[in-house]
């Protein structure tokens, strides 16, 4: 008589174990969406010397992401800066060198760079090397990194300033 009791209640048991298998795989693919888009979208900052292509390691440059009030961030030694970019609202960025001219003008106007907007998605994804004016030399675009190329400042600009 205890026999038939146990194995209805196993069942019973077996039943609402296989009932609740799907719904909780379906929470657990609700968490690993959720975890993966608050994940940190990294992207790098990449300081060049515009005439020569070697890293401009001492440089500060602004940096203004997304809506966000102007950074300036110190380089590491390959003229390089690492920014979390998975919150930025709106999706761009913005660059301008702090103590050198900006190669991607003509002319040393120091506040032109702050205008220049780039989507960060499309750094992300493919990488942007900006313009440079000071020389012939160009690097490749790396998706996640965004090349800026910099040159020293004239007596004549230095003293215009």
């Amino acid at each position: 008589m205890i026999k038939p009791v146990l194995e209805r209640g196993g069942k019973l048991l077996l039943i609402s174990f296989l009932c609740c298998m799907p719904i909780d795989s379906c929470l657990a693919q609700t968490e690993k969406t959720k975890s993966e888009n608050a994940r940190p979208q990294k992207m790098i900052v990449r300081v060049l010397n515009g005439i020569t292509g070697l890293p401009m390691w001492f440089e500060f440059p602004n940096v203004w992401i997304g809506s966000a009030k102007d950074a300036v961030p110190r380089l590491n030694i390959k003229g390089e800066v690492q920014f979390d970019v998975g919150r930025a609202k709106p999706n761009v960025i913005r660059l301008s060198p702090n103590w050198y001219a900006d190669c991607r003008f003509e002319a040393d106007v120091p506040s032109a760079g702050s205008a220049v907007e780039y989507s960060i998605r499309e750094i992300l994804d493919n990488g942007i090397v900006a313009d440079n004016s000071c020389s012939s030399r160009h690097a490749n675009p790396t998706p996640g990194v965004i090349v800026l190329y910099v040159r020293h400042r004239t007596l004549k600009e230095i003293i215009a300033l």
